[in-house]
């Protein structure tokens, strides 16, 4: 093996030795990951081993969480088991790119806003524009224009959450782009790309990391709303939302409809949640040791 090869391959050892050693003083982070990692398994498992989760069987209506039925059936006689377990790739999935998008666009946005200032007055009052329209209210009004679809709920969330992301971005960079650093980066006319790069984007990535699991808990959380409001992903898919409200006449009768579906989202948005109070811990040990004073 090369020299090059070597140091490359301790390079590798390196940061997995210092993960593993960030993982084992950080449980909960540890925790929180499993958890995820879990869901994401059944997301990618379930469409293969379970039964079909829109197939009908009216002879087997509303039964009760059973062995033959783990989370019973609902008005038409379609496992929820199967229902809820599938769900899960409708929240992650829109919770991954509704972040991926925020994180994307509010990053671009805020860079630009922080580090030119000709920008900055127009870009931040047009994001606080659009941060004055409730973001339930925004997406319920963008999906009746556009129509019901997962494409159209990513794309519903992320408009609202996008300016969140550029403020927070953009209150860093203002911070950063004053030390001394960045200021002899300037003098020796490095280019603009690169000082971001190099210099801005990492010193700021503590904070978009935290707010972008609130993105991924909140994105989750409205797309069961748009769903159980109708105006979300189509009937035909089976979502936690969609079975929520679907499950709403029959709540005396049949409670495990909600149930099932309602726990899973709960522990889903509550895993992220803590997940992201725990990075924020990790990041900055200094703000946790103020909170708890």
């Amino acid at each position: 093996m090369t020299e090059t090869g070597s140091a490359s391959a301790g390079r590798g050892m390196g940061r997995a030795a210092a993960a593993r050693r960030f993982l084992r003083t950080n449980p909960v982070i540890l925790g929180g990951l499993i958890v995820i990692l879990f869901f994401t398994a059944v997301a990618l498992i379930a469409p293969h081993v379970l039964v079909d989760p829109v197939r009908l069987n009216p002879l087997q209506r509303l039964r009760p969480p059973s062995l033959d039925n783990l989370f019973g059936t609902d008005q038409v006689g379609r496992s929820t088991f199967s229902r809820t377990l599938n769900g899960t790739a409708i929240s992650l999935t829109v919770g991954a790119l509704v972040t991926l998008v925020t994180v994307v666009f509010g990053l671009l946005i805020g860079l630009s806003a922080g580090f030119v200032r000709k920008l900055d007055g127009v870009v931040m009052r047009i994001m606080d524009g659009i941060m004055a329209i409730p973001g339930i209210l925004l997406a319920i009004a963008l999906m009746s224009l556009f129509g019901s679809s997962v494409k159209n709920v990513v794309i519903a969330i992320s408009i609202a959450e996008i300016p969140r992301m550029a403020r927070i971005v953009r209150s860093s960079v203002l911070v950063i782009r004053e030390q001394t650093y960045v200021e002899a980066a300037v003098t020796n006319g490095t280019r603009l790309s690169r000082m971001l790069m190099l210099h801005v984007l990492p010193n700021a990535a503590a904070p978009v990391i935290v707010q972008a699991t609130y993105v991924f808990a909140s994105a989750m959380i409205v797309e069961s709303i748009l769903s159980f409001l109708g105006a979300g992903t189509p009937p035909t898919i089976p979502s936690w939302g969609n079975m929520l409200a679907e499950a709403r006449p029959f709540l005396q009768r049949a409670p495990w409809l909600v149930a099932f579906p309602g726990i899973a989202l709960a522990l889903l948005v509550l895993t992220v949640n803590v997940l992201g109070d725990a990075l924020r811990d990790a990041i900055d040990p200094r703000l946790a040791r103020k909170l708890r004073t």
